[in-house]
């Protein structure tokens, strides 16, 4: 049987940018008269990412709890980009430009496995004398998540969205996840949360009492004491696999 809650994290688990970030730049410059080369671009995009990942991973980061965090988060992220390639005038205006574009509710797509997997779970059995399973979306993102999702098409296969913006909860919060498992009435040994973050949903979900496994798309993870997941589908096979003992009704 599955668990009675399957958590989802949102960006790079479920869906994924139409543009990465770099190409992103690279068009808003272009668009704005700047021609910068791609080793360029490379270069600025891994400087202002190693700050990014230093500063999320930090203890106590509270950066994705409130849409005017979040904001002031990507602007200095952008804002990193744009001194290392050297534009120091103007960059109200093109950070402007490129959150505008990046972060629009279609700027995002459903991987090409999403939806076969949110159905599947759909399709599959929980633990006896429960409903299906329940889907829930958990994500360290902006209140705009919502409409990101709707446009991706996702919407309907959703019973809960818990967005940090909106919550004023971020990962790896055990609180969050207990949100989640308290709003769908289900207890946090009978729910999973599959995500692409080891801290955030690994380590958070743990924390909370969930069963967790790593979705590790590119093959890079190098943990070793999670189950970890290329593709959705196999993820879901490894959580009916790890499945947590019932606990008694």
């Amino acid at each position: 049987m599955l668990h009675d809650l399957v958590c989802f994290d949102a960006g790079f688990t479920l869906i994924q940018p139409r543009q990465t970030i770099a190409d992103n730049l690279a068009e808003v410059l272009e668009a704005h008269g700047h021609d910068v080369g791609p080793d360029d671009i490379r270069r600025a995009w891994d400087a202002a990412d190693a700050w990014f990942w230093e500063t999320y991973h930090q203890p106590g980061n509270v950066a994705w709890t409130s849409d005017a965090d979040i904001e002031a988060t990507w602007r200095r992220y952008h804002g990193l980009m744009l001194d290392h390639l050297g534009f120091i005038e103007r960059q109200h205006e093109l950070i402007d430009a490129i959150i505008a574009s990046h972060l629009s509710e279609t700027a995002w797509q459903p991987y090409p496995d999403t939806i076969a997997a949110l159905e599947l779970v759909l399709r599959h059995p929980s633990r006896e004398g429960r409903p299906r399973a329940r889907i829930a979306v958990i994500s360290d993102f902006g209140s705009a998540l919502a409409d990101v999702m709707r446009a991706a098409g996702l919407t309907p296969f959703l019973d809960l969205l818990l967005i940090s913006a909106v919550e004023g909860l971020a990962k790896p919060a055990p609180e969050f996840f207990l949100l989640a498992c308290a709003r769908a009435g289900v207890a946090p040994t009978d729910a999973v949360m599959i995500g692409d973050s080891y801290r955030a949903d690994v380590l958070g979900a743990r924390s909370a009492g969930l069963d967790a496994i790593l979705l590790d798309r590119n093959g890079t993870a190098t943990e070793t004491d999670v189950p970890v997941a290329r593709t959705l589908a196999e993820a879901i096979a490894l959580a009916l696999a790890t499945r947590s003992t019932p606990t008694a009704d």
